[in-house]
């Protein structure tokens, strides 16, 4: 005779219906970890490694800094550095005989480099985003409206009546403005 507990179980159910819906044969995608991952090293090799190199080569400049060094500091003065003797303080004269002095820190590039930087050509995508731009303003431009005498010569030598006689009045208005 069954045993009331073996009777109020439920039936096992098929081990095909317990899994998770991930097969043994399926995608590395569908994993969230690993997307989280892939998602790190993208941002890493395309953001952040490219700004830690560049950030690198800057302090090195700023470590190389001599006296006669052109310089831009963090606010975009451009001055020129005349004394480098204290290896956290720099003397930087933004005019003549007007010095000032200025942590290390705080000077942003030699102006060689800020200056190149700005005079690289725009890319052409920048090109491309610039195009409209001008095309608006183009736009906006109201063009001349075309004179009397503009629409009467655009007709040749069939001139009417009505034409000769806006051409005769403005000439008279002419000389009249001449006179007065």
């Amino acid at each position: 005779m069954p045993t009331i507990l073996s009777t109020l179980s439920p039936p096992p159910a098929p081990t095909a219906l317990l899994a998770d819906g991930s097969a043994a044969g399926g995608s590395i995608l569908g994993n969230p970890m690993i997307m989280m991952i892939m998602m790190f090293a993208v941002i890493y090799f395309i953001v952040l490694r490219p700004m830690s190199k560049q950030e690198k080569d800057r302090k090195k400049r700023i470590e190389g800094l001599k006296k006669g060094d052109q310089v831009v500091l963090q606010g975009g003065i451009l001055g020129r550095i005349t004394n480098v003797d204290d290896p956290k303080v720099a003397v930087v004269e933004l005019a003549e005989r007007m010095r000032v002095r200025v942590l290390k820190s705080k000077i942003d590039d030699l102006q060689d480099s800020v200056l190149k930087a700005e005079k690289d050509p725009p890319k052409k995508d920048e090109a491309k985003k610039d195009e409209p731009k001008e095309a608006a303003k183009k736009a906006e431009k109201p063009e001349k409206e075309p004179s009397k005498k503009d629409e009467v010569k655009k007709g040749g030598a069939k001139k009417d009546e009505a034409a000769d006689e806006a051409d005769d009045a403005e000439d008279d208005d002419k000389d009249a403005r001449k006179g007065a």
